[in-house]
């Protein structure tokens, strides 16, 4: 399985790809919230604002 971090727009967001297993989920979505702020931090010109951001599991 993976996890996908989708921005507001519904794009993956780079780096935003993560393999996981039932024992590394839980690791693997807080990184990708923490992602999401960065990311959102860099995009502020654009209005995105993280709270705004999926995690889909693909």
């Amino acid at each position: 399985m993976e996890l996908r971090l989708l921005d507001p727009d519904g794009y993956v967001v780079p780096e935003g790809r993560i393999t996981i297993t039932p024992t590394t989920e839980p690791k693997a979505r807080a990184a990708l919230k923490a992602l999401a702020v960065d990311h959102a931090d860099r995009y502020a010109h654009a209005h995105y604002d993280h709270r705004n951001y999926r995690i889909v599991t693909t």
